[in-house]
C-alpha cells in the first residue's frame, strides 16, 4: 500500500505558495522585499504517513526550490516573477512508482506587487497540464485556462472569465515576499486575500510563538505561523498549513508543514543563495544560509 505522489509532494507546493496575502484594508507595499532580488530557497522536502500506516517510516519526497527574479515584461508590463519548481526524488518516489516534476510562475507589478497573472506547468505521472490566469486591472476581470497535456493534441478543460475582480489582487507568490517585510508578534493576528487560479479568498494568519528551528542550512529562530481558510476551504481537498519565519528582518521561511488526506508534508530549508544578484562581496555561488 503506498500514497500518490500527487495527492501529497504536490499539495504542499500549492500550499506554500498559496498560505500567505497581504492584509485587504491595509495600503500595499512600495516594495517587494527589504532583501535583494535574486533570492534563491531550496528546500528537503519529506512526507510522514498517517497513523494507520504506522508500519511506514519518514519518506524523502523530493525537492523544492523558491526564487525570485526581474522578469521580462508580462503581457506588456514591467514584473517581478517568483519562481517555483518541485520535483518527487528518493524513497517515495519509488514506492508510488510516479514521478512529479511542477513548475509555477507568477507576476507582478512592482510598486505594489499586484498581481498580473500566472503560468504553471505539471507532470505527474502520466498527468500534465498546464495552468494560465490573466488579470485584466482595468476592466475588473480574470480569465483562466487549464489545459490537459497529456493527450494529441492538448485539450482545453477550463476557458473561464470572472467579473468584479479588485482593482489590485495580491498572488501567494509576491505576497509571501510582503508578508515577510511586516513586523511580527506572538498572538497578533490577521485576514488576507488570497488569489489562487480563479478563485480569490480570505485566509486569517495567526502568529503563534517563537520556536529553535533545525534544518540542513542551520538552526534558526523563527516564529511558527499558521493559516485558517475561510469563506470555505481554500482548497477542494482541504489541508492545514505552517510556517516559520525567522526573526530577524529577512524572515526567512525556513520551515513549513502541509497536512494533507494522506499524512503530512514536511519542508526545510536546505540552501539560501543570491545566484542572480550578489551582495557584500558574494560572489554567487552556492552557500548554506547561516543562523
Amino acid at each position: 500500500m503506498s500514497p500518490s505522489l500527487g495527492m501529497c509532494f504536490p499539495a504542499a507546493a500549492i500550499l506554500l505558495v498559496a498560505c500567505l496575502a497581504w492584509p485587504v484594508s491595509g495600503a500595499p507595499p512600495a516594495t517587494p522585499a527589504p532583501f535583494p532580488v535574486g533570492e534563491r530557497l531550496v528546500y528537503t522536502v519529506k512526507w510522514d504517513p498517517p497513523w494507520y500506516l504506522f508500519f511506514l517510516p519518514s519518506m524523502t519526497a523530493g525537492e523544492m526550490v523558491l526564487e525570485l527574479r526581474r522578469g521580462e515584461p508580462f503581457l506588456g508590463q514591467e514584473a517581478l516573477e517568483v519562481r517555483l519548481d518541485a520535483r518527487s526524488s528518493g524513497t517515495l518516489a519509488r514506492l508510488a512508482g510516479m514521478e512529479v516534476e511542477d513548475s509555477f510562475r507568477f507576476y507582478s507589478e512592482p510598486e505594489q506587487l499586484c498581481a498580473l497573472g500566472s503560468r504553471s506547468r505539471t507532470r505527474e505521472g502520466k498527468r500534465m497540464r498546464s495552468l494560465e490566469l490573466d488579470y485584466v486591472r482595468d476592466s475588473g476581470r480574470l480569465r483562466f485556462r487549464k489545459t490537459d497535456e497529456a493527450v494529441d493534441p492538448p485539450e482545453v478543460k477550463k476557458d473561464t472569465i470572472k467579473e468584479g475582480i479588485p482593482a489590485c489582487v495580491h498572488d501567494p507568490f509576491s505576497a509571501l515576499y510582503a508578508f515577510r517585510a511586516s513586523p511580527l508578534a506572538p498572538a497578533s493576528s490577521r485576514i488576507f486575500m488570497i488569489g489562487h487560479n480563479d478563485r480569490i479568498k480570505e485566509v486569517r494568519v495567526r502568529v503563534q510563538k517563537l520556536e529553535s528551528i533545525e534544518t540542513p542550512a542551520g538552526r534558526f529562530k523563527a516564529w511558527k505561523v499558521d493559516t485558517e481558510a475561510m469563506m470555505g476551504g481554500l482548497f477542494k481537498d482541504g489541508g492545514e498549513f505552517n510556517v516559520w519565519l525567522t526573526e530577524d528582518g529577512d524572515r526567512i521561511p525556513v520551515q513549513f508543514e502541509a497536512r494533507v488526506k494522506l499524512g503530512k508534508v514536511r519542508g526545510k530549508l536546505d540552501a539560501r543563495t543570491f545566484p542572480e544578484e550578489p551582495r557584500n562581496g558574494d560572489s554567487g555561488e552556492a552557500g548554506r544560509s547561516r543562523p
